[in-house]
């Protein structure tokens, strides 16, 4: 028993000198020594994305988005930032009247209060290495682009890029960080080189020491980091196939990976067309959960519909996750809305709501008479999908 005292005497005091020596708890047994919090999500316009995904995507981590070209890896992301913009900015008022709350402030919450009123809100940082932002589509998609920070390479490389994001992220300014894209970056090897001499390995190395730092970093600051990469063809492989460039600590790293392709093309109506169609009026944006370590993987394949000219239909995703989640009742081509207490939803005459065709169900809650309607209904399926997150 005296052994067994003085072993665990000499490991308190080992634990001790080493959250000392580094200024922080690194080293703890069990729970007891600290805070255990969920992860915290950034949510998408699309409930259907945040089903998928069980509430979003998660601040603070490494996040790849991948896929074919003009799949609506850019899109996503965008969105992902203009949602991101409006929650921190929530944040920052709940924080402020936080802090404005408390009649006499120590020293510690005085100097937090000062460090928030001069920082402000989060802030996006969208890294333009194709050159192709289009504000205007952007701010469709809800992004406040007066607000938006952008780095758009003229001729930089790929070590210089990593420099200038992790330079910027320091600040302790910015919550969400997107990189579009890895495969067009060039590594100072390439940029030395001649075109004639082939070089081996792209940005690989840059890479993946810019991830091992980021790791940290985004983690220390609850940076949400989204790297776009490309496909490409796996030029020395016997077998050919497809990869994405970077090597393999990106992707090693990353704890959620989507890979995207392009669905069926819709008209107006959001019938089905064909791909030889000419004047499509959108399409669905198929997204496949490649990796996963911040929510189960059971729900590995999803999708959101596109409208190419308001952006993301979230109305009609909003229908469709009613209908799998059993909150609108499908008889034969009539649909019917259904309550969180699963009794029939009514309309001000205390008529039970009954539609004819799932295009009549969308263009009801799309009706501006019928707004209240759509909000409680909003409410239900998102608290729902809310419920269910992991």
């Amino acid at each position: 028993l005296a052994e067994k005292v003085m072993l665990m005497s000499n490991i308190d005091a080992v634990l001790k000198e080493i959250n000392k020596k580094f200024k922080a708890e690194l080293v703890f047994q069990g729970r007891a020594e600290y805070d255990v919090k969920e992860t915290e999500k950034i949510q998408f316009t699309s409930c259907r994305l945040n089903y998928m995904l069980y509430g979003g995507l998660p601040r603070g981590k490494l996040i790849e988005f991948s896929g074919e070209e003009n799949s609506g890896k850019t899109t996503t992301a965008l969105d992902a930032v203009g949602n991101a913009q409006q929650q921190f900015i929530k944040e920052y008022k709940e924080q402020l009247a936080e802090l404005e709350e408390i009649p006499k402030r120590n020293k510690a919450e005085e100097e937090a209060y000062r460090k928030l009123k001069a920082r402000g809100a989060l802030k996006a940082l969208f890294v333009d290495c194709e050159n192709t932002l289009d504000e205007e589509w952007a701010e469709k998609l809800g992004v406040d682009v007066d607000s938006l920070y952008v780095v758009k390479p003229t001729n930089q490389t790929a070590e210089q890029i990593f420099d200038i994001i992790e330079s910027l992220v320091e600040t302790e300014e910015f919550g969400i960080v997107v990189i579009d894209s890895f495969a067009v970056m060039l590594s100072q090897d390439e940029y030395d080189e001649s075109a004639e001499k082939r070089t081996y390995g792209g940005i690989s190395k840059p890479l993946t020491k810019f991830t091992k730092k980021m790791i940290q970093l985004c983690s220390r600051l609850n940076v949400t980091l989204i790297g776009i990469n490309q496909l490409r063809d796996k030029i020395n492989s016997p077998y050919g196939g497809k990869d994405t460039p970077g090597g393999r600590a990106w992707k090693h790293n990353a704890v959620l990976r989507l890979f995207f392709s392009k669905g069926t093309y819709f008209d107006e109506n959001l019938k089905d067309l064909t791909r030889n169609t000419e004047e499509p009026a959108g399409n669905y944006v198929m997204i496949n959960i490649a990796k996963t370590k911040v929510c189960k993987p059971d729900r590995r394949v999803g999708c959101y519909t596109l409208n190419y000219t308001f952006g993301i239909d979230w109305i009609n995703d909003l229908v469709e996750m009613g209908l799998k989640l059993g909150y609108i009742d499908q008889a034969g081509a009539w649909f019917r809305f259904i309550d969180e207490d699963g009794v029939i939803m009514c309309d001000e005459n205390g008529d039970d709501i009954k539609l004819q065709g799932k295009a009549s169900v969308t263009a009801f809650l799309e009706d501006e008479a019928n707004a209240d309607i759509l909000q409680d209904f909003d409410q239900l399926i998102n608290s729902k999908i809310s419920s269910n997150v992991r």
